[in-house]
């Protein structure tokens, strides 16, 4: 939990020493006769041809890869070398039923707070436990479909501090899939939500993919993050249209483009329990230690807990909240964290009381 922060804006510079290959900026030509200036004029003739080429191939591939210009990266290796950086999917073998997952949940519950549980808890467990099912089944049937799923953004942060769903403020679970296969991850959605018909559950797309909205009963949606890799670089994409793409999204909530990170920030995935069950995360935190969540330096995410912003409804507006209003301690008594012993062991608590102990982070093997 202690990786450096980095922040993944690259930009695109060009090396002086490039220059010549491109510019004739020798001009003295124009003062030796007239075949030097035709042979000068046939030259500027020849390199305005091929700045129109670079030029507009710079454009389709812009445009093709859905990729903001100040972050864009040109590829230095084939589509074969990608490929042969894929890790084996490695699949989540057991999925347990919602009745296992709340006999779980209503178990550590009591822990905390004694034999009886009430109404409120209750209903919160029984959702609780409908959503880390679908979660599961979602990730077993987009890795069917040979597609690498991960927990992202709140639900890598959640895995990582809570051993699950953020307890507070939290509303949903996030997967990156890293494919653009639209169709393949219909499939997998689809055979997720006949597993609890129930429910009456559907989906819909979104900028960023795919979105399963919450119900009474799912109290927690589930989005689908769509992910490309581009040579030693991965983003977010989304549908890649100019009006549902990860960029538009981006762009209308956090006023910037998507983060493009290195391939190795995300591979090979890490395993952490999530709810009852161990699934994939990134390699490292750098997808949480970006501007999603970290504005006070590398763990910051680990120490401080609520949003960095609050909704002024009256002002519409967004205002900042302060860091010392966030401060995850205030929340030590009223909420289980995770907090790692020397030998690694990995302890959720919450107060004095220990819910459980587990083995720590491990490379998803």
């Amino acid at each position: 939990m202690s990786d450096q922060k980095i922040t993944r804006r690259i930009h695109v510079s060009v090396n002086n020493a490039d220059k010549n290959d491109y510019f004739i900026t020798d001009i003295s030509a124009a003062s030796s006769g007239r075949n030097h200036v035709r042979v000068a004029a046939s030259e500027s003739n020849r390199i305005r041809l091929l700045g129109m080429v670079v030029f507009f191939t710079t454009v389709i591939v812009f445009f093709t890869a859905d990729v903001d210009i100040t972050t864009w990266v040109p590829m230095k290796h084939t589509k074969k070398d990608i490929e042969s950086k894929e890790y084996p999917i490695q699949m989540l073998q057991d999925v347990p039923t919602v009745a296992e997952i709340e006999s779980t949940l209503q178990r550590e519950h009591r822990r905390i707070h004694g034999d009886n549980i009430e109404d409120v808890a209750r209903v919160r467990l029984h959702s609780l436990a409908h959503t880390y099912a679908l979660t599961y089944k979602l990730i077993h049937e987009l890795q069917k479909q040979q597609i690498h799923v991960t927990l992202t953004f709140g639900s890598h942060l959640g895995a990582l501090r809570h051993h699950g769903v953020i307890p507070f403020e939290e509303k949903d679970v996030d997967l990156a899939v890293f494919s653009t296969n639209t169709s393949k991850i219909k499939r997998a959605i689809r055979a997720t939500l006949r597993t609890q018909p129930h429910l009456k559950l559907t989906f819909s797309e979104a900028y960023f993919g795919f979105q399963i909205p919450a119900t009474k009963e799912l109290q927690t949606y589930i989005d689908v993050w769509m992910f490309k890799n581009y040579a030693s670089q991965t983003t977010c994409v989304g549908h890649q249209l100019p009006d549902k793409s990860c960029k538009r999204w981006y762009r209308d909530f956090h006023d910037k483009p998507p983060p493009i990170y290195r391939y190795d920030a995300w591979f090979p995935f890490r395993t952490e329990l999530f709810g009852t069950e161990r699934v994939p995360i990134p390699a490292t935190n750098i997808p949480i230690e970006s501007f999603h969540f970290d504005d006070g330096g590398p763990n910051f995410w680990n120490k401080t807990c609520g949003p960095d912003r609050r909704w002024w409804e009256k002002g519409q507006k967004w205002l900042q909240v302060d860091m010392r209003e966030r401060k995850c301690s205030h929340k030590y008594n009223a909420y289980p964290f995770v907090f790692k012993k020397e030998n690694g062991i990995e302890q959720l608590r919450q107060g004095s009381v220990v819910i459980h102990e587990v083995d720590g982070v491990s490379l998803h093997t």
